[in-house]
C-alpha cells in the first residue's frame, strides 16, 4: 500500500529518537523512505490567526511539508531583545505544522533573501563596529551565535530526531544562495554556522541552496529554478550520487516592484508540466512560494538587478495559494499531481536515478515543415517499487486528438488520452493494497484511499488497467458529469474521474469527497465538504454525501461496467438544492478624518531634536521607514541644484514647507533638485525614506536616510569613453565574499577608459545607473569599489583621491574577453559625473524627528476645500465597518499616491498608486485588509499616510 503522506512525525516516535539517513533515493527515517512534497508558507507574511487554514490547504493541495524561513531581524529586532511571542510565535507555527500531519523544512538562515529589507538581517547589525555581513567576520559570527542559540531553544525539541513525542522539522537550511567560489571562506564561515546549529542541538540534516557553488562537509546540495529541471536534476544525480535530488526554490513566479510591468506569470499548464519533470527525474521539490502572503509593514525590501527594484506590498508570487487565502489558476493542477506524488511516495521514492534511460528532451520544441507543434514527449523513469511514464504533450499546441501509444515490454500497446493540459502520468507494477498490484494503468492515478484507487482522464475516453493480471475497462465520465465511474475490481474499489471532478474533491485520511466548489468554498475546509455530494470511504464504498452510512439504501452500488455511479434511490434522502455562493461581506468605508503634517514639513513641530549633523536613519532610531530632517541653510546665491551624494532612498524635500521635488531612486524620483536659495537663509527639510534595503547581492551594508551633506554642483561632461588595454584584476582579491565570482575570476583587460581633467579641490560624484553586469571601479590605476547591476547612486572621489590635471577613470567588467566593448555604449549612457561646487550644509543647523502616526486627538474632519489634495503629507483616518466573513477584503487605493497603509494600529504595508505629479505607478493597486486584524460589528480604523496629502475620499 501507498505510504499515509500525512505520517505525524509527533506520534510516529513516541518513545525513542528517531535516525534520519538519506542516499541517492530519497531520505529515510528509521529505514522508511520518506518523499518530500513541499511547498513554502512564511509566517512573517501571514497573520497568526490564518496559519491554521493556510497549512490545511496546503494539506488539501497534496503537500505533506512545509517549507519556512526564519527572519532575524524578526525575532531580534533590538540587539539581545529576542521575541518570540504572538506573530512571531514560531513554535506555535511549527506545531501547527505538526498537527496538520506534515514535515517541516526550517531556514534558519542568518540570511534568507526572501526578497525582504537586509535579507532578514536585523539592522542593527549595520551599527556594530568592524561588522562584515555573510562572511567569517568576528563580530557577525558572534551575533549569529548568539541567535542561533536562541532559536534553537525554540524550535530543538520539535525535530522529527528529538527524544520523545518529536516534531515535524525534516530538514534544516544553512544560510541561502551562497554562491562565492571562495572555499576558504566558505569553510570558515558555512562551517562555523553549522557548527553553531549542531551546538545548539539542531541535529537534523541540512542542506544548501548555493547551486553547487559552495557546501561543507555533510551538508546536502539542493538545487533552485524552474526550468530543464529534468536535465539539472539528471545532471547532480551524478554529480551526487550519494545525495537524494531537492529542488528547494521551485520558483512559480516573479517578485514584482514598483513601477515595472508585472512580468508575465507562468501559465498553470507550464507550472505542473515542470512539476512533472522534477518527478521523471526521480526529484523532490519545494514550491516557492506555496501561498506568498503579504510584505507586512515595512519587511519588504529591494532587489539587486536594477536601482529601481523596490518590491511591492504584496508576495503573491503566482502562489497556487493567492494573497488573499483563495486557489489561485495553478492551484487545481498543482494539487493534481502533489497529491500523486505525496499519495504514491513509496514508488518515487524508490525510482533509481542510475537507470535512466535516453529520451527526447521534454522541453524541446520540435516543428513540422509547416510550423506546428510535434509531440508527445515520454519520459519513463522506473525502480523497484514500480515505474511511471510521464506523458508531456506539446507545449504550445493544441491538445492530442487521438491517442498516444505507448509500447510496453510484452510487445502491447496501451493508448494514452492526453487531458486539455496536455500532461498524464501511468503506473507500473506499483503495489496499491497489501495484495494488489496495480500492473498498467492509461490513466493518471490521484490517490490510494485504503481500498479505493482514484484515478482520472480525459473526458469519454476509454480507461484501461490491470490489477493482479486482471485486465479491466472502463469510461472516464464525459465532461461536465457529476458523478465519477466507480467498479469493485479485484477487492479495489476503482474510482475514474474527470480533472474537474477531482478539482472539486476534497480527499482526507479516510474519506473522498466530492462535488465540493474549491474556488467558492475555500480549499479544504468545512466549507468544502458541506458541498459534497458524494463520499468515497477507505473501505471501498460510496455513499451520497450526508446519508448514513449504515443505511444499506443510500450506498451508491458499484457498476460492473463502470458506468457513472448513479444517483440515490428514492429511499435515500432527498437531494440537496445547491448551496448558494458565499454572501459578499458587507463593508463600508468613510468618516475621513485628517492630520496634517504640515507643522514637520515646515520644520516647526516641536518634536524636532537637535543633532550634530547628518547621521543616518539606523543612527537617528529610525531602522525602518522614514525620517524628518530639518537642515536650517544660512545663505545662498540664487537658482540651484541640489545633489544629495550621501542619500538613500527617497527625499521629499520642502523649502519653506513648500514642496520641492523628490529626489532618490524609484517612480518619481529625480537625481538632483532644482531649488532657489535666498541670500538670508532658508529651511529645507528632508522627508526621508528608507524604501526597502537590498534583500541580496554585495550591497547589503548601504546606509539610509541623510548621512552626508548636501551639495550645489553641475553635472561633468565626460564624452565617450574608450576601450583602453591593462592589467585584469582579481575581483576577490580585491573583495570578498562576492556572489556568482569564483576566486581568482579576473576582468576583462579592456577597461572602459574616461579621462578627467579636474585642477580644482572641489570633489566629483561618480553615479552608475543599471549596469549589465558587475566590475570594479578604478582611478588612476586604484580600485575603488565593487558595483553589481545596481549601479552605485554617487561615489565621492574627493581631492586627495583626485590628482591635479588629468585623471583616468576606469570601468573594468568581469566577464569573457572583450564584453567591455560589447557594452561599451550602454554603459557611456549610464555614467554620469557630478561636480559639488559648494558645500551647502557644513554651516546649518541639524535637527531631527521621528515619523510615526499621530494621536488620535490629532485627526479632525478636513476642510470642504481638501477634497482633492492637501498641501503636503496628510495622515487620514476612516471608519471601517464590515460584518463577520472569511471572505478576503481589500482596499482598492485608487486617488491615493504613495505611503502607508494601518489597520486597527497595525501595519498592513505601503502603498504606491502613482507619484505626486498623478502618473500611475503600480503594478499593484489593490491592498489587503488582513481578517483578524479587524473586528466585526465594531468601528475599526484604517488610517494612511499619503506622502503627496492625495485624500482617499475616492
Amino acid at each position: 500500500m501507498a505510504e499515509n503522506p500525512y505520517h505525524n512525525p509527533i506520534t510516529e516516535h513516541p518513545a525513542a529518537m528517531a535516525s534520519i539517513t538519506y542516499d541517492g533515493q530519497s531520505f529515510l527515517i528509521d529505514g522508511r523512505r520518506v518523499w518530500i512534497v513541499s511547498g513554502s508558507v512564511a509566517y512573517f507574511r501571514v497573520p497568526r490567526a490564518q496559519w491554521a487554514a493556510r497549512l490545511a490547504a496546503a494539506k488539501h493541495a497534496g503537500l505533506n511539508c512545509i517549507e519556512t524561513p526564519v527572519v532575524w531581524a524578526r525575532h531580534e529586532p533590538r540587539q539581545g531583545h529576542l521575541d518570540f511571542t504572538g506573530e512571531n510565535d514560531l513554535r506555535h507555527f511549527v506545531q501547527l505544522i505538526a498537527q496538520a500531519g506534515m514535515y517541516c523544512i526550517l531556514r534558519p538562515g542568518p540570511y534568507v533573501g526572501q526578497g525582504l529589507d537586509l535579507g532578514g538581517l536585523p539592522p542593527w547589525l549595520l551599527a556594530v563596529p568592524n561588522m562584515q555581513l555573510r562572511t567569517a567576520n568576528a563580530p557577525f559570527l558572534e551575533a549569529c551565535s548568539r541567535y542561533i542559540t536562541a532559536l534553537a531553544a525554540q524550535v530543538r525539541d520539535l525535530q522529527v530526531t528529538s527524544p520523545g513525542a518529536g516534531g515535524p522539522i525534516l530538514l534544516i537550511q544553512n544560510e541561502s544562495r551562497w554562491t562565492c567560489g571562495h572555499d576558504d571562506l566558505a569553510r570558515q564561515y558555512l562551517g562555523e554556522l553549522n557548527r553553531y546549529f549542531r551546538e545548539a542541538g539542531l541535529t537534523v540534516p541540512t542542506l544548501n541552496a548555493n547551486e553547487l557553488w559552495q557546501s561543507v562537509e555533510g551538508e546536502i546540495d539542493a538545487w533552485s529554478g524552474f526550468d530543464n529541471l529534468l536535465a539539472m536534476l539528471r545532471q547532480l544525480a551524478h554529480v551526487r550520487a550519494d545525495q537524494p535530488r531537492l529542488v528547494i526554490d521551485f520558483k512559480l513566479g516573479s517578485e514584482d516592484v514598483w513601477g515595472r510591468l508585472t512580468r508575465r506569470e507562468k501559465g498553470p499548464g507550464l507550472v505542473a508540466r515542470r512539476l512533472a519533470e522534477v518527478l521523471a527525474a526521480g526529484g523532490q521539490f519545494n514550491l516557492s512560494p506555496f501561498h506568498g502572503g503579504t510584505n507586512l509593514g515595512f519587511s519588504a525590501g529591494r532587489l539587486s538587478d536594477d536601482p529601481e527594484s523596490f518590491r511591492i506590498t504584496s508576495n503573491d508570487q503566482g502562489a497556487p495559494l493567492s494573497e488573499t487565502g483563495r486557489p489561485a489558476g495553478s492551484f487545481g493542477l498543482v494539487r493534481r499531481l502533489c497529491t500523486f506524488a505525496s499519495r504514491f511516495a513509496r514508488v518515487l521514492a524508490n525510482l533509481e536515478p542510475a537507470r535512466h534511460p535516453v529520451i527526447q528532451h521534454p522541453g524541446a520544441v520540435a516543428v513540422t515543415a509547416a510550423g506546428k507543434p510535434v509531440g508527445p514527449v515520454v519520459v519513463h523513469a522506473p525502480g523497484s517499487a514500480g515505474s511511471i511514464a510521464f506523458v508531456f504533450g506539446s507545449p504550445d499546441g493544441p491538445p492530442a486528438r487521438e491517442p498516444i501509444l505507448l509500447l510496453l515490454p510484452d510487445g502491447t500497446t496501451l493508448p494514452v488520452h492526453l487531458p486539455d493540459d496536455g500532461l498524464a502520468w501511468c503506473l507500473f507494477d506499483a503495489r496499491i493494497t497489501g495484495r494488489t498490484q496495480l500492473d498498467y494503468c492509461n490513466l493518471s492515478a490521484f490517490a490510494v484511499l485504503g481500498k479505493a484507487l482514484v484515478l482520472f482522464g480525459a473526458p469519454g475516453s476509454r480507461g484501461l488497467l490491470s490489477i493482479n493480471g486482471s485486465p479491466l475497462e472502463l469510461d472516464v465520465p464525459a465532461a461536465g458529469s457529476a458523478h465519477p465511474a466507480t467498479i469493485e475490481h479485484e477487492g479495489v474499489l476503482v474510482v475514474v474521474c474527470t480533472p474537474a471532478q477531482i478539482d472539486g474533491s476534497v480527499l482526507t485520511d479516510e474519506l473522498l469527497y466530492l462535488g465540493a466548489t474549491a474556488e467558492e468554498t475555500g480549499v479544504g475546509g468545512p466549507g468544502a465538504t458541506a458541498r459534497a455530494t458524494l463520499r468515497v470511504t477507505s473501505a471501498g464504498e460510496v455513499f451520497p454525501h450526508r446519508a448514513s452510512p449504515e443505511r444499506a439504501a443510500g450506498r451508491v452500488s458499484s457498476s460492473r461496467r463502470g458506468s457513472p455511479a448513479p444517483p440515490a434511490p428514492a429511499s435515500a434522502p432527498a437531494k440537496r438544492a445547491p448551496a448558494s455562493p458565499p454572501r459578499a461581506p458587507r463593508a463600508e468605508l468613510g468618516h475621513w478624518e485628517l492630520a496634517s503634517a504640515g507643522d514637520h514639513a515646515a520644520g516647526i513641530s516641536p518634536r524636532y531634536a537637535t543633532i550634530r549633523g547628518p547621521a543616518t536613519l539606523d543612527a537617528l532610531g529610525a531602522p525602518y521607514g522614514y525620517g524628518w530632517y530639518r537642515v536650517r541653510l544660512v545663505g545662498g546665491s540664487g537658482r540651484s541644484r541640489l545633489f544629495f551624494p550621501h542619500a538613500a532612498h527617497r527625499l521629499h524635500l520642502f523649502v519653506d514647507g513648500v514642496p520641492a521635488g523628490v529626489v532618490g531612486s524609484g517612480p518619481g524620483a529625480e537625481p538632483d533638485a532644482a531649488v532657489t536659495l535666498k541670500a538670508k537663509g532658508q529651511t529645507l527639510v528632508v522627508l526621508a525614506e528608507n524604501f526597502g534595503r537590498f534583500s541580496e547581492g554585495p550591497n547589503l551594508s548601504d546606509r539610509t536616510g541623510l548621512f552626508g551633506h548636501i551639495y550645489s554642483g553641475l553635472p561633468v561632461r565626460l564624452g565617450t569613453p574608450k576601450v583602453l588595454g591593462a592589467d585584469p584584476v582579481d575581483a576577490m582579491a580585491f573583495r570578498a565574499p562576492l556572489w556568482g565570482v569564483q576566486r581568482g575570476e579576473a576582468t576583462d583587460p579592456g577597461r572602459i577608459t574616461w579621462t578627467i581633467t579636474h585642477r580644482r579641490k572641489t570633489p566629483l560624484f561618480l553615479r552608475l545607473g543599471q549596469m549589465p553586469t558587475c566590475g570594479v571601479i578604478l582611478l588612476n590605476n586604484e580600485p575603488l569599489k565593487f558595483f553589481d547591476q545596481a549601479g552605485i547612486w554617487a561615489l565621492e572621489l574627493d581631492a586627495e583621491r583626485l590628482g591635479r590635471g588629468n585623471n583616468q577613470l576606469q570601468l573594468a567588467l568581469l566577464g569573457p574577453r572583450g564584453v567591455a566593448a560589447a557594452h561599451q555604449a550602454e554603459i557611456a549612457r549610464a555614467v554620469t559625473l557630478v561636480e559639488g561646487e559648494e558645500n551647502l550644509t557644513t554651516a546649518a543647523e541639524w535637527a531631527f524627528a521621528k515619523w510615526e502616526p499621530p494621536g488620535s486627538e490629532a485627526f479632525a474632519r478636513p476642510p470642504k476645500a481638501g477634497a482633492g489634495k492637501t498641501a503636503g503629507p496628510a495622515w487620514w483616518r476612516g471608519r471601517l465597518e464590515a460584518d463577520e466573513s472569511e471572505l478576503p477584503l481589500v482596499l482598492e487605493a485608487t486617488g491615493l499616491s504613495k505611503g502607508q497603509l494601518y489597520v486597527n494600529d497595525r501595519h498592513a504595508g505601503r502603498y504606491f498608486v502613482s507619484t505626486g505629479a498623478g502618473k500611475p505607478v503600480g503594478p499593484q493597486t489593490r491592498y489587503l485588509l488582513p481578517r483578524p486584524w479587524l473586528r466585526p460589528g465594531e468601528p475599526n480604523h484604517v488610517v494612511l499616510f499619503d506622502e503627496h496629502g492625495a485624500t482617499p475620499a475616492r
